[in-house]
């Protein structure tokens, strides 16, 4: 293994000429000025925001030139990093193979079929990750296309605005089908019809029952949804593309393929490198791989999950950003490290913004853990001051150690600073002592007196050490005594489904608690989950054994269509 040191013209190449490859090869050269360092990238474009394309095939984004650019409004292409940081960037070429024994890549121009061999002293392999892609879907349709490349969302946001496409069928509910799904129906005005083969959307981020308010809206938003829904075939037409599902036959103008992405990891198994069970590249906490003289970063590398300390993919850019400047760190003499992922994401869709961390209730279990929920329905900000949104919120823990597993959470409102307080939290083994104990800056323009995550954290407890337990919201209550605690004018205005109800105003409950039958099964309600846990807590004190509440409330509950 070769030491650097910054006197040294040393070769460094780097494979990738996005986040995680330049930022590597940028970093690097700074630290290390006499090295000279070459990144070679089979794209046209290169250092894009690939993360803002369903924007500007939404038009939020006025031209593809903008997810290029510098924050002061320099194109980043090759001349760019020549100039501005020394490095020397080879577009539209592919490197074919790499031999190990002679320190070299061999690669080949896309444009003119020339073959070069480049010799290095270290590598960097940031190939990042494919488009999924059944096998039966029809090669080289122009009806079909996936959605990965810049190239991708300039042809798409084309032919949304040429009227080319004016229904148009997404294959994944996942982030990028979700974000499309706006993006070619509120701007463009096009029929959009979304499948997935999952139970629910985005199944990697929400539980079942914080998935279908999502749904609920999106659907309510015009998006026509079929979940259980897996593609079972693809007939491209003169006129149109035949999707064939379990439920039926949908002739649309054209398909997006968004099932998901895998790590492009073919060159560096060809070469020996060790490939982990995901598909990724195996590296260590210096993202170096099981060769010494190589590295790997972003969308191409298998990490770890700090929580269930099971091998993941996780294909996002401000992960790849990290990855990459710990390399060139580490290259420059440095000896930073990457650690575990939490796995935090969030997602838009129209106006619902989505984020979770941590792992689901489903995950956690799968990973062993004694799992406790608690759910609850907030608000974004003071409910006094204007412009208030609700915010819905679930919290996954375990009920030995007390420690936070994850959080997810919808919000027309702030949820993302909630997930990402939350995440803070996870990278140091917090518990819900530690949400407790957490100090969150206030103002009613940005947030209640208690915040959220405080309230939920209490919830928690209050199931934990005073058995005040919550039914999910989308438990069946079918054969309970529901017991109303919302005001007359509440309960009238959104009404429950299920008959065997009676409704007692939270302010009249320690008055009239007494007419609630201790000899059955009793669950409180609410509009939020406040005034229900209370009410339950009551009803306990009372003799009432069987008696819980449903966690988020009727604002919850109400939203599992």
């Amino acid at each position: 293994m070769l030491t650097l040191t910054k006197s040294d013209a040393v070769r460094i190449m780097a494979v990738g000429a996005n986040a995680a490859g330049l930022r590597a090869a940028a970093r690097a050269k700074r630290l290390l000025p006499n090295a000279v360092v070459t990144v070679i990238d089979r794209g046209k474009f290169i250092s894009y925001g690939a993360c803002g394309m369903p924007y500007f095939v939404s038009g939020d984004i006025g031209s593809a030139d903008k997810l290029r650019e510098t924050a002061y409004g320099v194109i980043r292409d090759p001349e760019f990093f020549r100039k501005a940081k020394g490095l020397e960037v080879i577009i539209e070429t592919e490197v074919e193979r790499i031999d190990r024994a002679a320190h070299k890549v061999v690669a080949r121009s896309l444009l003119t079929g020339e073959v070069r061999e480049f010799p290095y002293d270290k590598l960097i392999l940031a190939t990042g990750a494919v488009p999924i892609v059944p096998p039966f879907v029809p090669k080289g349709g122009k009806r079909v296309s996936v959605f990965k490349t810049m190239e991708d969302s300039i042809a798409l946001r084309k032919a949304l605005q040429t009227g080319q496409i004016s229904k148009v069928g997404l294959v994944g509910a996942g982030p990028i089908g979700c974000e499309l799904a706006e993006a070619c129906k509120a701007m463009w005005g096009a029929e959009v019809i979304l499948f997935d083969a999952a139970p629910h959307i985005l199944p990697a981020m929400l539980d079942p029952e914080m998935a279908r308010p999502v749904e609920t809206y999106l659907t309510g938003e015009g998006v026509e949804l079929h979940t259980n829904c897996p593609l079972q075939g693809l007939v491209e037409e003169e006129d149109g593309v035949i999707i064939k599902t379990p439920q039926g036959d949908f002739k649309v103008d054209h398909v997006v393929i968004a099932i998901g992405v895998r790590p492009n990891s073919k060159l560096a198994a060809e070469c020996g490198l060790t490939i982990g069970k995901t598909g990724g590249i195996v590296v260590d906490e210096k993202m170096t791989t099981s060769d010494p003289d190589i590295f790997a970063a972003g969308d191409c590398v298998e990490l770890k999950h700090l929580i269930s300390g099971k091998p993941v993919a996780m294909p996002l850019g401000s992960l790849a950003n990290r990855e990459g400047r710990v390399i060139g760190s580490n290259l420059g003499g440095g000896n930073e490290r990457f650690g575990p992922v939490v796995g935090s994401a969030a997602v838009k869709i129209f106006d619902m913004n989505v984020s979770a961390t941590g792992l689901t209730e489903k995950a956690a279990r799968e990973a062993g853990f004694d799992v406790g929920v608690a759910w609850g329905s907030f608000t974004d900000k003071a409910d006094y001051y204007p412009g208030f949104e609700n915010l819905h919120l679930k919290l996954v823990y375990d009920k030995k150690t007390t420690k936070l597993l994850g959080l997810q959470g919808y919000s027309k409102g702030e949820v993302v600073k909630r997930v990402d307080v939350f995440a803070a939290l996870l990278k140091h083994g917090g518990t819900l002592e530690d949400l407790l104990d957490a100090e969150f800056a206030y103002a009613p323009p940005y947030a209640p007196a208690v915040d959220p995550l405080y309230s939920i954290a209490c919830t928690a407890r209050n199931e934990l050490m005073e058995g005040i337990h919550a039914l999910p919201p989308d438990a069946d209550l079918s054969s309970k005594l529901i017991v109303d605690v919302r005001r007359t004018k509440e309960a009238a205005d959104r009404p429950l489904p299920e008959k065997d109800t009676k409704n007692v105003p939270f302010e009249e409950f320690r008055v009239l608690c007494d007419q609630v039958p201790q000899d059955r099964e009793v669950v409180c309600l609410c509009s939020k989950g406040v005034r229900s846990s209370e009410a339950a807590r009551i009803l306990r004190q009372k003799g009432c054994k069987n008696v819980r509440f449903v966690g988020g409330g009727s604002l919850m509950k109400l939203a599992q269509k």
